[in-house]
């Protein structure tokens, strides 16, 4: 299961890399695992409606865990960062769990400088492995 989502969204890596002016969200359902890949986009309101959107299908799943792979973002707005910390918020009363993986180190920064007010820290691991082996 985990080498047919790694073989799926490095199939879409190239395909993301060229998309600039939407947001792009791939998604895919496993059997206790939701995993969502973000893709670069300018900041714009529809881009973070998508995003919301499919951050609430994910937690309306039903799936222990929430997994978003973040390679492709060289950065990331506030608005989304809120929106990350608004999922993990629902999936955390569920007893589920939102798992980034390979964030960047910038990423990471607007991570913790956005979200700074709450106390809380998003989960962050290297690898899908990792990211499924919380589950």
């Amino acid at each position: 299961m985990r080498v047919v989502a790694q073989l799926l969204v490095r199939t879409f890596e190239d395909f993301f890399r060229h998309m600039s002016a939407v947001m792009i969200v791939y998604h895919e359902l496993f059997p206790t695992s939701y995993l969502l890949a973000l893709a670069p986009t300018t900041a714009t309101a529809t881009a973070e409606t998508e995003l919301e959107k499919h951050l609430a299908h994910a937690c309306c799943s039903g799936k222990s865990a929430v997994w978003v792979d973040c390679r492709l973002l060289d950065t990331l707005s506030d608005t989304a960062a809120w929106l990350l910390w608004a999922c993990q918020q629902r999936l955390h009363r569920r007893h589920a769990r939102l798992v980034l993986y390979r964030v960047s180190d910038a990423v990471e920064r607007v991570l913790r400088s956005a979200l700074s007010s709450t106390g809380a820290d998003l989960l962050i691991v290297s690898t899908l492995d990792d990211a499924a082996a919380l589950a």
